[in-house]
Formats: C-alpha cells, sequence, structure tokens
C-alpha cells in the first residue's frame, strides 16, 4: 500500500472489490481530499453521492486501489475452488437478476443521501452480485451522463403515460416539450401523439394557429427527435438492435412527413437524415440521407437560397454527422449514428 501513500490530493482511487461498508462498496471512484500516510487512511470524495453523501469519507488504505482511468472498474475477479481443482471462474458482472435486466428503463425512488435524483430515469447496465447494486446510467446518456450504482429497492419500471382528458392541441404540444426537459422521452411521444391525433381528425375544430401546416410540422418534428434520443440509448446493445432501429423508422416517418407539410424546415431534413443512419446499412440509405443533411446545411437562420430556415447553432452538429454520412457511404458498414453533444442543447423542441 506504499503506493497509496505517496498519491497526492487530486488524484483518483477506487474501492476493491468485495469491500462494502454503509458508505462505500467495491468499484465506487472517488478523488483524494486528503491522505494520511501515518495512520494509513485518505479522505475520498466518491463520484456516487447517492451512497457516500455529499461530504468526503475516510477510507483505509486496505480498502482502495490507484484508479488513474476513470470508469476502469470491470470486477471480473478470478476465484478458485477445491471443487474446480484450482481451476479460476468469473464471477463477474450479471445482465439478470430479480425483476430487472440490462437495458432497461428505471425510474429512480426513495433515496436519501441523493434526493435530488428521485424520479430521475435511466438505463441498467449490469448487475454487480458483490456490491449488491445495479449500474445506472442516468438521462441524458452520453459523454456528459452520469453513473450511478444503485440498490433495486432504489429502481421501479416507469408507469405508462396518462394523457388527461380534454386538453388541446397546444397544450399537449407544451406538455411534450415539458417531458422533453426532463429527459422522459416516452412520456413526450404519448403527448405529441395525442396532439397528432387531433390535429389528423377532421371533425375537431382548432384554432387558426394550429391549422397552419408548419404548426402541425413542429410537433412531428419534435416527436421525431424523442424517436431518435431512444434509438440513440439503445443503438448497439446486445439485443436490442431491433427496438433501437424500429425507433429509427419511427423518426423518418414524422421527419418526411414534417418536410412535406414544411419544406423549409432544417431540423426536420436534419433528423430525417440521422433517421436513415439509423436504419439497416446500404449505400442507397446513406446516399439519401447525405441529400437530407446537405438541404439542412444549406440552411441559415434567416433562410437559404432554398428557403430552408436552420438555427445557426446547429451548424457545426449538422456538418459533423454529415461527414459521417459520407464516410458512412464509403465504408457502407454498420455503426451508430454520432452522439453530438450539442445536439440536446441546440435542437431544443419548439
Amino acid at each position: 500500500m506504499s503506493d497509496l501513500a505517496s498519491l497526492p490530493v487530486g488524484e483518483r482511487v477506487r474501492v476493491l472489490g468485495g469491500k462494502n461498508f454503509e458508505k462505500f462498496h467495491g468499484g465506487m471512484e472517488g478523488t483524494i481530499v486528503e491522505n494520511n500516510p501515518e495512520s494509513r487512511n485518505m479522505k475520498v470524495h466518491f463520484d456516487d453521492e447517492a451512497t457516500s453523501g455529499s461530504e468526503p469519507v475516510l477510507v483505509a488504505y486496505a480498502h482502495l486501489e490507484h484508479a488513474p482511468d476513470k470508469g476502469g472498474y470491470r470486477h471480473l475477479k478470478k476465484e478458485t475452488s477445491k471443487e474446480d481443482n484450482g481451476k479460476a471462474k468469473d464471477t463477474g458482472f450479471l445482465k439478470e437478476h430479480g425483476p430487472f435486466a440490462s437495458r432497461q428503463l428505471v425510474r429512480l425512488h426513495s433515496l436519501q443521501g441523493a434526493a435530488e435524483l428521485n424520479g430521475r430515469l435511466g438505463r441498467l447496465g449490469n448487475f454487480d452480485p458483490t456490491a449488491e447494486r445495479w449500474q445506472v446510467d442516468l438521462r441524458p446518456m452520453g459523454e456528459k451522463g452520469e453513473r450511478k450504482m444503485l440498490k433495486e429497492g432504489n429502481l421501479q419500471s416507469p408507469q405508462k403515460p396518462e394523457i388527461p382528458a380534454l386538453l388541446s392541441v397546444a397544450e399537449l404540444k407544451e406538455r411534450g416539450n415539458e417531458h422533453v426537459k426532463k429527459w422522459e422521452y416516452e412520456e413526450a411521444i404519448a403527448f405529441y401523439s395525442k396532439a397528432v391525433e387531433l390535429l389528423e381528425d377532421p371533425e375537431i375544430s382548432k384554432p387558426p394557429d394550429v391549422m397552419d401546416p408548419k404548426y402541425f410540422a413542429v410537433v412531428l418534428n419534435n416527436r421525431a427527435q424523442c424517436y431518435m434520443n431512444l434509438f440513440r440509448e439503445l443503438h448497439g446493445q446486445e439485443g436490442k438492435c431491433g427496438e433501437a432501429r424500429s425507433f429509427a423508422m419511427r423518426a423518418n416517418l414524422d421527419s418526411a412527413k414534417s418536410i412535406e407539410l414544411d419544406p423549409s424546415n432544417g431540423k426536420a431534413y436534419y433528423r430525417r437524415g440521422c433517421a436513415m443512419l439509423g436504419m439497416a446499412p446500404s449505400a442507397s440509405r446513406a446516399k439519401e440521407a447525405i441529400w437530407h443533411l446537405e438541404a439542412a446545411f444549406a440552411g441559415r437562420a434567416s433562410g437559404g437560397k432554398d428557403g430552408v430556415v436552420l438555427p445557426n447553432a446547429m451548424r457545426h452538429e449538422v456538418s459533423t454527422v454529415l461527414d459521417y454520412a459520407k464516410k458512412r457511404l464509403d465504408d457502407c458498414t454498420e455503426a451508430a449514428v454520432p452522439d453530438v453533444d450539442q445536439c440536446r442543447e441546440n435542437c431544443r423542441q419548439q
């Protein structure tokens, strides 16, 4: 443990597998805020505040290891037994445990040390049988996402969205937008879908602004973005490729109709390009994606030469995906649509 004694404040450490206490458990990582070589312990501010709390925790060297690479813990410890004649066997993470399975959508509840996370949605990673906790990737996912290690008692399956009766189209659209802000894409889709249903019903009277085809196009475009967010969560995950592609197909249908209703909507061209890349790979789909992405990129905030409108803040991300689509055409191989961080900020619901 002499290497731990020499670690300066600010270095990273990890709890050893099999070490489980009230405020930390195997695999938890954190930053050193105070190192005490004489007493052979250190104060660590753990990333998982839901377990450790917001204050640093005093941990003995015997429970820690140096962890310069964040997120390197995999807990694939080898054990031997007389029954196996000394042959090593894996005791790693599980993909199923109790009522839960890897990549399942869950909602957090009853957290004491991190009550602000209650109600948040996330997808399960793997179950650590030693720590008796699930890895949970919280929305929004990606480089800026959070991963927590949580007990099954703090997880539950989300309830099916309920749509209050007698809401107007505008109210349904606004409710959908509010759910998007909380990364609750399933709820947002439910509200947008009800709005689409009312917009398509000729027997229901609607105010003039709602009757504008551009208004309908925005609702469809917003729903398409939700489908693409769900696609990005599931793409490349074992056993989820079919479900992921079904979301891309739905996004393609919504964005195509949005373009039909409003040919000036640059976001719709962009989202259709992304959706085409999310479907089964082929040269023809890559070419179609490039066409739509180029149409979006030609747009301007004040309207491009073809009248296409695209916010200036989105031009970089459209360019990034366009470059990817061109490479995809050259390679004609399956890969994930780039997870553009700015998309969640710049491509807001309208």
